[in-house]
């Protein structure tokens, strides 16, 4: 047995040089021009993976992992048979089920039970063993009567459900997931999971796509980063993850900054005396970002500068969700140790720093509103008021909670006289 034979034998999938290109055009008549050879050709080239070498042992279960358009789908599609390579080698040994873009394979038309055989039957189960099998598959899936529905009528929940049941229900050697289970509601996900958990313990290969950083960590023993459509790391996948939320961190730096530059469209108003400028974000040691984790120091810092002399200035921050949900307003002055800034002084320059010890935020994208007013009139008059002064996002790679925000919690647990205690 040579060496190339020796290293397939133990693999489920072993790819070298692997790559796809797809050409692009400007408009579609062009296509036909090329087709037919007339003038140079008009399409670029786009590779959506190359030069990629991949050996996944029989019986492991491997996440790929990288930011969107990193050729994470495009790969799964390569494994699955999908899409030809146009470089390269791929062998995969066994039955393959697959579960990629939501409702692939499925004909609109068609009730759920007829998709079942359908699907079932392309996978190579014969007809009896599609028969015995339907049931479970159902209530796997609990569709209940929706199955004699036409799937067009299906939700997006549905199409998974449905589509899960059967690629996992085909006894496959290899089963390929790509982040079509992130429409599921906790419950199917639970389930799912479940059904991964019993693959891995009955020697079955399973390879999935996922944002989910934590539900790689907790499943995988070997990941796979991508970028580019190439493979930048492999790995643990402590290591691997790890390394993928030090580079989402940048680019969401980069990212936020940009927008901070660029976007002026936000409403603000007030009378002017004072005006405020730039409005800086720390983290852990201090350092300037705009990404955060769960527990992370956070500060805000807002420099200021008076125009005209000011009665009772009163400075304050909003913090709220992307999806405009209000989560927090504080200000120096309603405080049982109020801090007041009577008076200000026309050219006078300064700051004010709110902060927190453990950002009490999970993962998700937030704004910062800029509040100054005037507090010496019978009503408080906006001086300088400021949606969207900053954006920030946290990056949550545990996800040990869920919701919005992260409460420090003790767990205990008593069983069979002894007792267990866990915080976070």
């Amino acid at each position: 047995m040579n060496d190339q034979s020796q290293a397939l034998s133990g693999s489920a999938i072993h790819a070298e040089g692997l790559g796809k290109c797809y050409q692009l055009y400007d408009k579609p008549i062009h296509r036909v021009y090329d087709l037919m050879h007339l003038g140079a050709p008009r399409h670029r080239d786009f590779w959506a993976v190359r030069d990629l070498y991949l050996d996944v042992p029989h019986g492991s279960t491997v996440g790929i992992i990288g930011q969107n358009g990193a050729g994470k789908s495009t790969l799964l599609k390569l494994l699955t048979g999908i899409s030809a390579p146009t470089t390269g080698t791929l062998q995969v040994q066994g039955r393959v089920a697959s579960l990629l873009e939501l409702g692939a394979g499925f004909h609109p038309e068609f009730s759920g039970r007829e998709n079942v055989f359908l699907n079932c039957s392309i996978l190579g189960m014969k007809n009896e063993e599609i028969k015995e099998r339907f049931q479970s598959i159902v209530d796997f899936s609990e569709l209940g009567e929706f199955i004699d529905r036409p799937v067009k009528t299906y939700s997006s929940g549905m199409y998974v459900r449905l589509g899960f049941a059967v690629a996992s229900s085909v006894d496959p050697d290899i089963l390929m997931i790509d982040e079509a289970l992130s429409v599921g509601d906790e419950h199917f996900r639970g389930k799912c999971i479940n059904r991964l958990n019993e693959f891995r313990e009955q020697g079955k290969t399973t390879v999935f796509v996922s944002h989910d950083i934590g539900s790689i960590k907790t499943m995988c023993q070997h990941v796979v980063l991508m970028e580019a459509g190439r493979v930048i790391s492999q790995g643990s996948a402590e290591e691997v993850a790890d390394e993928y939320l030090k580079s989402a961190h940048e680019r969401g730096n980069q990212r936020l900054s940009a927008f901070a530059r660029e976007s002026s469209e936000y409403p603000r108003w007030g009378t002017e005396e004072i005006t405020t400028g730039k409005i800086t974000l720390r983290g852990k040691d201090g350092q300037e970002t705009q990404s955060f984790e769960p527990g992370d120091p956070f500060s805000v810092r807002v420099e200021w500068h008076a125009n005209q002399d000011t009665a009772q200035p009163v400075f304050g921050l909003g913090l709220y969700r992307s999806d405009g949900t209000y989560v927090n307003g504080s200000n120096h002055h309603w405080r049982d140790d109020s801090i007041d800034l009577t008076p200000v002084k026309a050219g006078e320059d300064g700051a004010v720093e709110m902060s927190f010890e453990s950002l009490p935020l999970l993962q998700g994208q937030y704004y910062l509103t800029a509040f100054l007013y005037d507090h010496s009139k019978p009503a408080p008059t906006a001086i300088d008021h400021r949606e969207h002064a900053a954006v920030f996002e946290v990056v949550d790679a545990r996800h040990v909670q869920h919701g919005l925000l992260f409460l420090p919690t003790t767990w205990t647990v008593e069983q069979g006289g002894q007792r267990r205690t866990s915080q976070s």
